[in-house]
């Protein structure tokens, strides 16, 4: 586990600068405002582009100032194409996208990546929802960035004798008594 967290270390497809930065930010030793604070080269807490209090956290997820918003969502996106590209990868899962929000299509494609065949649109399908949820809350609400649906383990036959006299009935958990239609 501890060389997958430290993997950016080696990388060789990780700037030194951002390694640098990210050192910082596990160690607590990433500048803001509550370092110039403590340093008496400030008086304010405050973020200087945003009206919250400054901290690692906020710079790097946190901040509501616009330009810093659009890095934010720009690093998400890149981060969720690295692990689309990743199940794409592993073959058996790629095929049960259905659906699939990360970012222009025109990014998409800079990074060789298309939307599987599979996945109907950005918008999570009308069929994952309860059969009266509002195609406006729908499109509206928050989506995921991906939906993957895995199919249904077959109807399986073995007995579970040591469940004293119970089967399964299906690939859903559903018990039923032996003997029973």
């Amino acid at each position: 586990m501890e060389s997958t967290s430290n993997a950016y270390l080696t990388s060789s497809n990780v700037s030194f600068k951002t390694k640098c930065i990210i050192m910082k930010y596990r160690t607590g030793t990433l500048y803001n405002q509550n370092h110039a604070v403590l340093f008496k080269l400030s008086t304010s807490q405050t973020c200087p582009l945003c009206p919250q209090v400054d901290s690692a956290l906020h710079i790097l997820s946190g901040c509501h100032h616009t330009q810093i918003r659009n890095m934010i969502t720009k690093r998400h996106n890149i981060a969720c194409r690295m692990i689309f590209k990743a199940i794409r990868k592993t073959g058996s899962l790629g095929s049960c996208i259905v659906s699939i929000g990360i970012g222009s299509n025109d990014r998409m494609t800079m990074q060789n990546l298309q939307i599987p065949e599979t996945a109907e649109s950005r918008f999570v399908p009308k069929w994952l929802f309860p059969p009266r949820f509002p195609d406006k809350d729908r499109f509206t609400s928050s989506r995921p960035d991906f939906v993957l649906v895995t199919p249904i383990a077959a109807k399986t036959q073995k007995q579970q004798t040591a469940v004293g006299g119970w089967v399964p009935q299906s690939g859903r958990g559903q018990l039923r008594e032996m003997g029973a239609p």
